[in-house]
């Protein structure tokens, strides 16, 4: 004889970032516009942040687990590829989580995943609560630790070339030239040289007798 699973009648809705809820946790129409079927991962990396709503019906205080199920390529056959478990689930009606998949514990960019919520009953048996369907989608692109490390040595070469000397018409690093320092006066008659510790009076009184002499002279 061929038994159904146990099942009951749930709700599960996917989002790439946190679905809108009003204040008893039930999801809105804004956040059921939002929800989606693919999910994009981080740039350039398998790592998906997926943001789960769930509807539980009849759920019991224990633990609630998130089951992601993938097929065997080839045979079809279905296996469990990754699980969490929502320790501190209480029997509420909604459930909201934050979940992060990766690829290097099971996850595969463009496949899709059977998503079952699911708790064991009193018997032991797995009792699937809610499910959905969910396709992995890799996003093209530089992983953000690559661009940060990029944007760093932008930063440091700006920092290289300010100390070097800016650019090439002015040589600093605000763009503007120093300003130019006036040459000292060198007008014939104007420049007065003091000599070894003569006074400034001195010298002028030498000047004008070296003038009357010459008069006298002539």
């Amino acid at each position: 004889m061929l038994v159904a699973p146990s099942a009951l009648a749930g709700e599960v809705r996917f989002g790439a970032e946190p679905l809108d809820t009003d204040d008893a946790g039930k999801i809105t129409d804004a956040g059921k516009s939002a929800s989606v079927k693919e999910l994009p991962s981080l740039p350039g990396e398998e790592v998906w942040n997926l943001h789960l709503w769930a509807k539980i019906d009849k759920g019991a205080p224990g633990p609630l687990y998130v089951e992601f199920y993938d097929k065997l390529p080839g045979s079809g056959k279905r296996y469990k590829a990754w699980a969490y478990e929502h320790a501190s689930y209480e029997g509420e009606e909604f459930v909201s989580l934050d979940l992060e998949l990766e690829g290097d514990v099971g996850f595969n960019r463009d496949h899709t995943y059977t998503v079952e919520l699911a708790q064991l009953d009193n018997k032991g048996k797995n009792l699937k609560l809610a499910s959905g369907q969910l396709t992995l989608v890799f996003t093209e692109g530089k992983p953000e630790d690559e661009e940060d490390e990029e944007d760093e040595q932008a930063e440091a070469q700006d920092e290289l070339d300010s100390f070097a000397g800016g650019n090439e018409e002015g040589g600093g690093g605000d763009g503007e030239a120093p300003p130019a320092v006036p040459p000292p006066t060198t007008k014939k008659g104007c420049r007065v040289d003091p000599g070894m510790g003569a006074a400034p009076g001195v010298l002028v009184l030498m000047v004008l007798g070296a003038g009357v002499a010459r008069r006298r002279r002539r």
